[in-house]
């Protein structure tokens, strides 16, 4: 005669319960691997903050190839009113300065004209055209005022889970033949997407 072997009640008891855990440790495991799938990236905002500072922090006004800012651009015109803009007189007087260093020296001469500030923000807007994704948005601050764009971002910068500052001190030479000095300032970028 055969044995048969039997499991009793309690081998049974066991057996479902070790299937059971498991499973309950299988779908844990699977939880919490695809939860850090879902962890948005920093790195690409990070590069874009500091490229897009180093790009202003970096070039010189004579190495631009800009129809708006660069050598012999509509900033260098002199007579009347260029572009539009209630200024007149010479916007850009050295090529040596950084971008960072005139978007700077338009702010310290917005202090006394309201022009300044809209001269800088097309000089910002002209300069970054079509250089960020259209999923990402940036603002350029300068001692907590914000020059880039004409309003803060509050809503889009709400809903970011990732929001990139970099930062950079800017000063220099207002006039050469009278030495005066501008800054320094504390300029700030914002990258998110």
């Amino acid at each position: 005669m055969k044995k048969r072997f039997f499991l009793n009640k309690k081998a049974y008891f066991f057996l479902i319960d070790a299937l059971l855990a498991l499973g309950v440790i299988a779908v844990g495991t699977a939880m919490v691997f695809t939860l850090y799938t879902n962890v948005p990236s920093k790195e690409q905002p990070a590069i874009l903050s500091d490229d897009l500072m180093d790009f202003f922090a970096n070039n010189k006004i004579k190495d631009v190839n800009n129809e708006y800012v660069g050598l012999g651009g509509t900033l260098w015109e002199t007579e009347g009113n260029p572009g539009g803009i209630c200024i007149e007189e010479e916007l850009i007087a050295n090529g040596e300065n950084t971008l960072l260093q005139q978007v700077a020296i338009f702010y310290e001469k917005s202090s006394g004209n309201s022009c300044y500030l809209n001269l800088v923000k097309k000089f910002i807007l002209k300069l970054t055209e079509n250089t960020l994704p259209t999923q990402y948005g940036f603002e350029f601050w300068m001692d907590d005022q914000l020059l880039y764009p004409e309003t803060e971002q509050t809503v889009s910068k709400s809903k970011t889970k990732v929001l990139i500052p970099s930062k950079k001190i800017a000063y220099g030479i207002m006039n050469q033949e009278t030495g005066d000095m501008f800054g320094p300032y504390n300029a700030e970028v914002l990258v998110w997407q």
